[in-house]
């Protein structure tokens, strides 16, 4: 969380939107890392929760007006990668700006994402594990506001078609189980704030 923050920091003259190129080279090593480390945290969806406490908790100029699109078009990540990262963002706790800019990438980058996951392996040679799929779908289907979910009807379809198909009927239906009793706690929790 923290190392992910000094990265950002110390990335700011790649990151912003008048960004140009640069030849410092302390400036290129800890942009690459910062590629490196925001990859690794997108291709694990349990560590793609550090990412969102490493943003959403970070204080300056940096995280006060951290663009998230910006931000993964900048490192370069693939579709799935960029879904991954919004996925955690929107699946805890976080600022709502940050909440907000997430559920934009996942709008535009779902389709492409569920084409990536469909496919064999969608990251470099690596393929989630069950646990890693269960939790990558629990952050995009049980969603807090129920007033506004992140995906419509047909995309939490494509999306647990997709999943499915990678992951197999028989290590789908624990996932389901778990995702189901999840959703059920939220709606209990959504009606019963209401009374």
């Amino acid at each position: 969380m923290h190392f992910i923050r000094r990265l950002i920091v110390h990335s700011q003259a790649r990151l912003l939107p008048t960004a140009a190129p640069t030849f410092d080279t302390s400036i290129s090593l800890t942009f690459r890392l910062l590629i490196q480390e925001t990859q690794r945290l997108a291709r694990d969806p349990f560590l793609a929760d550090r990412f969102r406490d490493g943003v959403g908790g970070g204080e300056g100029d940096s995280f006060r007006n951290f663009d998230l699109a910006r931000f993964v078009d900048r490192v370069g990540l693939r579709p799935l990668e960029r879904l991954v990262l919004a996925a955690a963002v929107v699946g805890g706790q976080t600022r709502k700006e940050l909440f907000n800019q997430a559920v934009v990438v996942i709008r535009a980058e779902f389709d492409n994402a569920v084409l990536e996951l469909s496919h064999s392996p969608p990251f470099e040679h690596a393929e989630f594990s069950s646990a890693q799929m269960g939790k990558f779908l629990t952050n995009l289907l049980v969603d807090i506001p129920q007033d506004a979910p992140v995906l419509d009807v047909s995309q939490r379809q494509s999306l647990l078609v997709a999943a499915q198909t990678k992951v197999g009927k028989e290590a789908m239906n624990p996932i389901l189980q778990r995702i189901y009793l999840k959703l059920r706690y939220v709606l209990f929790l959504s009606s019963s704030s209401t009374y």
